[in-house]
């Protein structure tokens, strides 16, 4: 996967301390670089950056590229990473610290685009329905139109079953997802405050350093 040069100018201090001050950045500073996450990682192929690269990154401070990764969406949270890290680090945890981050800065990534899709399928329907969600998916990313072979023979061999399994009673999963939202806009409000009070206070901090 092709990746662009980051430039030294990319580093944001604000950015970095606001991570490492959230109680799973704490650790981040200990990260030697071993690169078991990224070999514990079973999807780290279809990273553009891996774990052990990413916690590299938020060290250094590279907020856009951190925020613009695939990374911090594609990871499943099998927690392969974060139980195998000598160093006690976790970053399962750290990528949803990460997401809400990138959702109150306002980035878009068509990852991110999958995980609405799933949760709204999820919400609706109480389970995931494979049909459903490739359908929806496939009217937000158009590039989906390439799998249309590989669905065909999914279909033709009875592996994408057209029927959509619902709970009876959705309303209780409804409020979860309410309470999660609840939580997520919450959550992103704090740290649109934290990060524009570091902002704000960088300058004086480079002054008082001169």
């Amino acid at each position: 996967m092709k990746k662009e040069i980051i430039l030294i100018e990319s580093r944001d201090a604000a950015f970095r301390d606001l991570v490492l001050e959230t109680p799973v950045g704490r650790k981040l500073s200990t990260c030697m670089q071993c690169g078991i996450c990224a070999g514990s990682c079973p999807v780290s192929h279809e990273m553009d950056y891996n774990p052990r690269q990413l916690v590299r990154m938020v060290q250094l401070g590279l907020k856009k590229e951190v925020l613009n990764s695939n990374t911090i969406w594609i990871c499943t949270t099998c927690f392969s990473c974060s139980v195998r890290c000598p160093r006690g680090i976790r970053p399962t945890e750290l990528m949803e610290t990460l997401k809400p981050i990138a959702i109150a800065e306002g980035v878009k990534n068509k990852n991110e685009r999958f995980d609405g899709v799933f949760s709204d399928v999820v919400r609706k329907n109480g389970r995931a329905s494979e049909f459903l969600l490739i359908s929806k998916y496939s009217l937000k990313e158009p590039e989906m139109i390439k799998q249309a072979p590989f669905g065909l023979s999914l279909f033709s061999k009875g592996k994408l079953p057209l029927t959509i399994d619902k709970m009876e009673n959705t309303r209780e999963l409804d409020t979860v997802f309410k309470l999660g939202e609840k939580a997520e806009k919450k959550e992103s409000k704090e740290i649109r405050e934290t990060g524009t009070k570091k902002e704000k206070e960088e300058p004086e901090t480079q002054e008082t350093d001169k």
